[in-house]
């Protein structure tokens, strides 16, 4: 039990923040999504006491968060992922954009280019924008991205490639206007 609780404790360590950002973009509600996180863990860790075994923490944390948040809409359906973005007022966004320490121009348009990315991230289909958020934002890979949707690795590689061409034909679309 030594080993599990010191591996369980590197998985904390780990991914502990990259979980909270997850669920940060996905419930737009820093509260919610912290506790959502703990009970995450908290849900691993009584699993791992039953005598269940978790040969690789990441994904197995990022389908159990999932389940969670689908608790959690299921709770407030009447509220659509779509309207808590727009209820937002576009802060949850700004959060997840890197600081603007040097306040130069370059910086400044930057973030700019960012959060218009992250703009048009909302208008995709929401299968395609749940793996390019999972892989380009939480820096997940193809694999990881598959056993938490449970669908296989191609199926995911070709969503990418697929939400990466049209987001690039929205970004494209809003330069020429």
């Amino acid at each position: 039990m030594a080993d599990a609780h010191q591996a369980f404790e590197k998985a904390f360590e780990e991914y502990s923040d990259e979980l909270f950002r997850h669920a940060s973009i996905r419930l737009s509600d820093r509260e919610r999504a912290l506790e959502l996180t703990q009970e995450c863990f908290t849900r691993t860790w009584e699993y791992m006491a039953r005598g269940g075994q978790v040969l690789n923490f990441r994904p197995f944390l990022y389908r159990t968060l999932k389940h969670l948040i689908i608790d959690e809409y299921r709770k407030h359906k009447t509220h659509s992922l779509e309207a808590m973005v727009e209820e937002s007022d576009g802060g949850s966004v700004e959060m997840f954009l890197p600081a603007d320490e040097t306040n130069t121009l370059a910086a400044a348009v930057e973030r700019f280019e960012g959060t218009e990315a992250l703009q048009k991230l909302r208008e995709l289909p929401d299968l395609y924008r749940e793996v390019l958020l999972m892989r380009y934002v939480e820096g997940l890979v193809p694999k990881e991205i598959a056993e938490y949707l449970e669908e296989s690795e191609n199926t995911v590689s070709v969503r990418i490639h697929r939400g990466l061409h049209k987001l690039r034909a929205l970004l494209e679309e809003t330069d020429m206007q």
